[in-house]
């Protein structure tokens, strides 16, 4: 188990912390990295793939903020690898998700027990905020039926591979209509706190409705950017993943980032890259 990386912030109405907490990895196909081919192209050439990366984290995050805790993402779990998981999605899906990715989740690794590491139990968690609809962001919903989820209106009526059959049968989420901003480097957003220093922006490309969240604390701007990369590497170079859906989009989020962080000193953190809890710890600006 990767040790949860603690980051104290100040945030403007009052001391905040982040924690990047793993909740496991998964190695997935070479060619589901890094694309090969156009959008539906790269998804035939990643199924023939039979090279598998490296492990990669599953990040998920924790704000304490002054208006409460919110969580980025729930991770996965442990039951990712039992034998019937993913039957009720039918054969193709359970094809998919048993062939093209490897899970390694121990019960420890799950959401809800490691915040026990940081004193808090998922009731303490006020609102979990999901950057998208993708297993490894929402296996770990089951902790957190007293939440308030918040999901991109866009992302739930038009999901992409998502999996129904393994959301909890209570989750009926917040949908968020994000609004149009003229005088941003972000196409869409809407503030998620009274302060408006947590902002739920529009980052699609991975999935239509791919979101990301950006915190902006006093002096610094820290964007938990999902799976718009599997790395901050892949922004710099504007390389896609295998598994985008829309490169178009993917590419207009990259410049929107890009616009952002040549105006302000941001750590970008996608969700499974093992440098993110480095930049994280360490202020580490992308540039």
């Amino acid at each position: 188990m990767q040790k949860i990386i603690s980051k104290e912030v100040k945030f403007k109405d009052g001391v905040g912390k982040i924690h990047a907490i793993s909740t496991g990895t998964v190695s997935v196909k070479k060619r589901f990295k890094l694309a090969k081919g156009g959008n539906i192209l790269s998804k035939i050439n990643f199924m023939m793939d039979k090279e598998f990366t490296e492990p990669f984290p599953i990040w998920a995050w924790v704000i304490e903020h002054p208006e409460g805790i919110f969580l980025i993402d729930t991770g996965e779990n442990a039951n990712v690898n039992d034998e019937e998981y993913f039957k009720k999605e039918g054969m193709f899906f359970n094809w998919l998700n048993t062939s093209q990715f490897k899970f390694d989740v121990a019960p420890s690794e799950e959401i809800g027990v490691q915040l026990s590491m940081l004193n808090l139990s998922p009731d303490k968690i006020a609102t979990v905020v999901l950057t998208h609809l993708h297993l490894d962001h929402i296996d770990g919903l089951k902790y957190f039926k007293n939440s308030n989820i918040l999901v991109n209106d866009y992302e739930w009526k038009h999901p992409s591979f998502a999996l129904p059959s393994l959301y909890p049968e209570w989750l009926s989420p917040t949908l968020m209509k994000l609004h149009e901003n003229e005088n941003s480097s972000f196409t869409k957003s809407i503030s998620l706190t009274e302060a408006n220093d947590l902002l739920l922006i529009a980052t699609p490309g991975h999935t239509k409705g791919h979101c990301s969240v950006l915190a902006t604390p006093e002096n610094n701007s820290y964007l938990f950017a999902g799976d718009v990369t599997y790395d901050q590497q892949q922004l710099i170079d504007e390389t896609f993943a295998g598994a985008h859906q829309d490169f178009k989009f993917a590419k207009r989020t990259y410049h929107e980032i890009k616009k952002y962080a040549a105006k302000n000193k941001m750590v970008y953190l996608p969700s499974h890259d093992w440098e993110s809890s480095v930049r994280l710890e360490g202020d580490i600006f992308f540039s």
